[in-house]
């Protein structure tokens, strides 16, 4: 049986649930038609990013990471947590956190961080604000998963329609010293 392979943009709309905004590199990768999955892999495991200088650890567990009114543009994000052979990791821990609409982070609270509720189906969902940029880097979300029996994976998620990707992150990517 051959295997349909699907492109990036197909999996984020996929993965994010065809969102408000469609967030780029999504928490698993599709393989592209260059390169063949391990045997009985689907997804391209993604590719680790360093935590940070601004992780606060204890984070609430709650599902709007800012209070109503806050400055920025409100953002619905959701998705499902899976691993590289697409099985849901409904026991996964997810953990948020972001700069607000100005680039800066709360050091001193939870504004914009959160642990976040993952289903029985896989699926999360969150309400934020699209964070500001800061330090020349491009607008993004720090995820940290945690599941039973697979490596710790620490992320960010990055904004399809950021100018520092030019409108295509699928070839400007690289732009971002984090992204690999």
């Amino acid at each position: 049986m051959k295997r349909r392979t699907i492109s990036r943009r197909e999996f984020v709309y996929l993965g994010v649930g065809g969102g408000l905004v469609v967030a780029s590199y999504p928490l698993a990768r599709a393989f592209s038609s260059a390169s063949s999955p391990p045997e009985g892999e689907l997804f391209r495991p993604t590719p680790p990013n360093t935590l940070g200088p601004f992780y606060l650890g204890g984070a609430p567990r709650k599902e709007k990471l800012t209070a109503a009114g806050a400055a920025g543009t409100p953002l619905l994000v959701t998705g499902r947590v899976i691993d590289t052979h697409g099985k849901v990791l409904a026991d996964a821990k997810l953990e948020v956190f972001h700069s607000d609409a100005h680039g800066e982070y709360d050091m001193n609270g939870y504004n914009c961080r959160g642990k976040i509720s993952v289903a029985t189906n896989g699926s999360y969902r969150y309400e934020t604000i699209v964070p500001g940029q800061y330090g020349g880097r491009a607008q993004h979300i720090h995820y940290m998963i945690n599941a039973p029996g697979h490596k710790q994976l620490i992320t960010q998620l990055y904004f399809e329609d950021d100018p520092k990707f030019s409108g295509n992150p699928d070839v400007n990517f690289r732009r971002d010293g984090l992204v690999q």
